[in-house]
């Protein structure tokens, strides 16, 4: 089978770093697999790393109009069989310039999606939508859409994150990766920590974003902390910062409709922390794989960590669940197996397989 998967991000978020993995999967199961990225950009490079093939052009804003030509020449010459499409960008040349070839949405964004007479359009050209979490729908993202959804979820790595040698908890270490957005909490961790035994450390992997380093370690001056915490930056590759902790921890206030550090932390073999919001309730089996706290409660959060320091045990035995629901539920062979039965029915004209997972 001939994939088609257009992928315009700025840069590798939640969605590309799906749509990427989506490639992947497709052609190491052995199907031919081109991705339409931005020539140059992020997307593009970090695809080549994975060693798949990349038309590069740009659909994105104000690149859409011009890019529309370059995008037909491609449907004529690659003949895709089906085409997965990570933003509306892609979605929208679709269903514009792809005849019938089947065509599937993937999304993965928290905000609403569009509405009117044109949107409505495109939406009966769009063949299938699938959400990476059933929250999405529960909530409502599949808006005034009649057509078919799925839920499969996006994909870790247990192969790359894998878990380290079990150690005994001597230098409690709570780890937490994101970039420095309000909106992922951080300073949840910092006041946690100041209520949590002086011999507790944490780290956090993530780049600037609307927030500084200096921000935040200015915040963990002010509660006495500063210390206590260590603040990486953007860190390409986190195995080694993970392999060296105790507990992980996502404190987003919101967003999440894909966590990928919380499923790189769980595959990697740490129970965790996690704020009670959106993707994070689909990922987490509270009590089994980690504890969650309300978004922002850092009481909750300093006795959940607490609790589970006192109880070395208890972090071993969920870290080793945490593992094995990643590679039961979330490794890419498992995910590759769902995207497999959903794509052969879709262009296969059969009815789309429920590719809904349970807790």
């Amino acid at each position: 089978m001939k994939i088609l998967v257009t992928i315009n991000c700025q840069g590798v978020d939640a969605s590309a770093a799906g749509g990427i993995a989506l490639a992947r999967m497709m052609a190491e199961t052995g199907h031919t697999v081109k991705v339409q990225a931005a020539p140059g950009g992020p997307v593009s490079r970090a695809a080549a790393v994975q060693g798949l093939e990349c038309a590069c052009l740009n659909l994105q804003k104000s690149s859409f109009a011009t890019g529309l030509l370059p995008f037909r020449k491609l449907i004529r010459s690659f003949l895709p069989d089906v085409i997965c499409t990570t933003r509306a960008d892609g979605q929208t040349a679709s269903a514009m310039v792809a005849g019938k070839v089947p065509m599937i949405r993937i999304r993965c964004d928290i905000r609403k999606p569009s509405s009117g007479r044109f949107w409505k359009q495109v939406d009966r050209r769009t063949d299938l939508v699938v959400f990476p979490s059933p929250f999405m729908i529960v909530r409502g993202f599949t808006g005034e859409r009649e057509g078919p959804v799925a839920v499969i979820p996006h994909p870790v790595d247990t192969d790359f994150y894998i878990s380290g040698n079990e150690k005994e908890v001597s230098e409690p270490l709570l780890v937490s990766i994101g970039r420095l957005s309000p909106m992922k909490g951080h300073r949840t961790l910092i006041r946690a920590l100041e209520l949590l035994p002086e011999h507790v450390k944490a780290v956090v992997a993530g780049a600037e974003s609307q927030q500084s380093i200096d921000e935040l370690e200015s915040f963990a001056r002010s509660l006495g902390v500063e210390k206590r915490i260590a603040f990486r930056g953007k860190v390409e590759d986190v195995r080694d910062l993970i392999s060296k902790g105790t507990i992980g921890v996502v404190t987003s206030l919101g967003s999440e409709v894909v966590s990928r550090a919380g499923m790189e932390i769980m595959s990697s073999g740490l129970p965790l922390l996690a704020a009670a919001t959106n993707g994070l309730l689909d990922l987490v089996e509270d009590g089994r794989t980690g504890l969650f706290h309300s978004p922002g409660n850092y009481r909750q959060l300093a006795s959940q960590a607490d609790f589970l320091l006192r109880n070395p045990s208890m972090i071993l035995r969920m870290g080793r669940s945490a593992r094995k629901m990643c590679i039961d539920r979330l490794s890419y062979p498992v995910t590759a197996e769902k995207w497999n039965h959903t794509l052969m029915a879709l262009t296969e004209g059969n009815k789309i397989p429920s590719s809904r997972y349970h807790q």
